[in-house]
């Protein structure tokens, strides 16, 4: 065979290659386009009226201006903030030491991983209802746990007091997905290899030592990974909030998800309601792009 014949073979094999890539990956790009793209031009466009389901009346950027100026945006983003933030923190922490310890444990491992994954497995409205039960002011055993041991003189409505309503929900919301943690985490534990800590041992190195030389450089990708994920999710999180104490009271645990139901399906205003979603995928966007920039995780994976 000449080289121009060898050539002309490779050349077809690369465009068969290339249109079999472009068969494939076609239907798959039209079916994100189509459920990601248009009802995102879609929101976009909504966000510019007053009222976009009825007589549209065309007001530019006044819905964003009118929510940013408000003495409620800031208030509620950093309801947002602090919720998100602080379920992922105490998700990781809850889900590093379990995971040490299952690690760890040679008996009953398989018994503790079992018992971890049921929160995770609950659906939100079982885990609120659970949750309303112990921390209930009058028939909640943690009340009665509480007042029996002389801890407290009354009962306490911990989702009726705006001062206690949002840690009680950040408490339900790390049970419930503090295992999400605990599997990968535990999963990354399991991946180094024992000889490591054999050598560390050998060299006479303390439980911290082996942690910190060993443990955390393997699981600190896995760490940014979790911030990243559960931080967005917690962010965006709606039902549990919304199901225990509806933002209430006092509106001291509303978010900006409860606040865009709040302005589009309770209030009607679907043109501020759309604009505060707009916002929320920005803030997001740019929290992403800071996140890839600074921290790198695809280094972290890869080494």
């Amino acid at each position: 065979m000449s080289v121009v014949e060898r050539s002309r073979n490779l050349v077809s094999d690369t465009d068969r290659s290339r249109l079999v890539v472009f068969a494939l990956l076609s239907p798959l790009a039209l079916f994100f386009g189509v459920l990601w793209f248009v009802p995102m031009v879609y929101s976009i466009w909504a966000s510019l009226f007053a009222n976009p389901l009825g007589a549209a009346e065309f007001v530019g950027l006044g819905n964003y201006v009118t929510l940013v100026t408000s003495s409620e945006f800031f208030a509620f983003l950093w309801n947002s903030v602090f919720f998100a933030i602080s379920t992922t923190v105490l998700c990781l922490v809850v889900g590093l030491l379990f995971a040490l310890v299952v690690n760890r444990t040679l008996r009953g491992g398989g018994i503790l991983r079992t018992l971890m994954i049921f929160p995770y497995l609950l659906p939100t409205v079982v885990v609120v209802f659970l949750w309303q039960f112990l921390l209930d002011q009058n028939l909640g055993l943690v009340n009665r746990v509480l007042v029996d041991t002389g801890l407290i003189a009354a009962p306490i409505a911990f989702f009726g007091d705006a001062s206690l309503a949002m840690p009680s929900i950040i408490t339900a919301s790390v049970w419930k997905w503090g295992s999400f943690a605990f599997f990968i985490i535990l999963a990354n534990l399991q991946a180094i290899p024992d000889e490591y800590f054999e050598r560390a041992q050998v060299q006479g190195a303390s439980q911290w030592q082996q942690f910190r030389d060993i443990m955390f450089p393997h699981l600190r990708g896995a760490i940014l990974l979790i911030i990243l994920v559960r931080g967005i999710w917690m962010f965006n999180k709606f039902d549990i909030i919304w199901l225990t104490t509806r933002g209430g009271p006092a509106e001291a645990t509303t978010t900006l998800p409860i606040w865009v139901y709040d302005l589009s399906i309770r209030l009607g205003n679907f043109g501020q309601g759309t604009a505060l979603a707009i916002i929320m995928f920005v803030l997001l966007s740019i929290v992403g792009v800071v996140y890839f920039v600074a921290l790198n995780p695809e280094q972290e994976v890869a080494e």
